[in-house]
C-alpha cells in the first residue's frame, strides 16, 4: 500500500491557522503544501527507516510509495510546520527592511518576530523528541 500526501496535509493544517491557504485555488494550496512537505522530508526527517525518496507526484497531489505508520506522518507534519514558519519568518524579516524600523514597529512590532522565532525554536524541539522516540521505538535491552 501507499501513503498519500494528503493524509500528512491534513496533520499539518490541523497544527496551524493560516487563512491564506483559503484564499488560493485547491491546485495552488497543493503545490505549497508540496513544497513544505518536501522540506520536512528532505531535511526534518532523514532518519525515517521508510524511503521518502520513492513518491509518485503531479501538480502537488501524490503519494510515498511505501506505507508510513501515523507517528511517521506526523513527524512529517511537525516538518511541515517548521518550513510553514520559516516563511513567515522570512516575510517578516523582508517587510521590516522596506518599510524601516520606525514605521515596522508601529504595523507590527518586533514582538511578531520574536514570537515567530520562538515558535520555530519550539517545534524544532519538538521535531527533535518525535524523532528521537522514533527512534528508538524498537529499542530492547535484551541482546545486551
Amino acid at each position: 500500500m501507499a501513503t498519500s500526501f494528503q493524509s500528512i496535509y491534513e496533520k499539518f493544517l490541523g497544527l496551524i491557522d493560516d487563512y491564506e491557504l483559503g484564499l488560493i485555488t485547491q491546485e495552488e494550496r497543493n503545490q505549497v503544501l508540496f513544497g513544505y512537505l518536501n522540506e520536512a522530508r528532505s531535511l526534518h526527517f532523514p532518519q525515517c527507516e521508510k524511503d521518502l525518496n520513492k513518491i509518485t507526484v503531479e501538480k502537488g497531489v501524490g503519494e510515498f510509495h511505501e506505507d508510513l505508520t501515523s507517528q511517521e506522518e506526523y513527524i512529517l507534519a511537525y516538518g511541515m510546520k517548521m518550513a510553514w514558519i520559516s516563511t513567515k519568518l522570512n516575510n517578516a524579516d523582508n517587510m521590516s527592511k522596506e518599510i524601516g524600523d520606525r514605521d515596522y514597529k508601529s504595523i507590527q512590532g518586533t514582538a511578531y518576530i520574536k514570537e515567530l522565532s520562538k515558535l520555530l525554536k519550539d517545534t524544532n524541539k519538538e521535531i527533535r523528541e518525535l524523532a528521537v522516540d522514533y527512534t528508538y521505538k524498537n529499542f530492547s535491552l535484551k541482546e545486551w
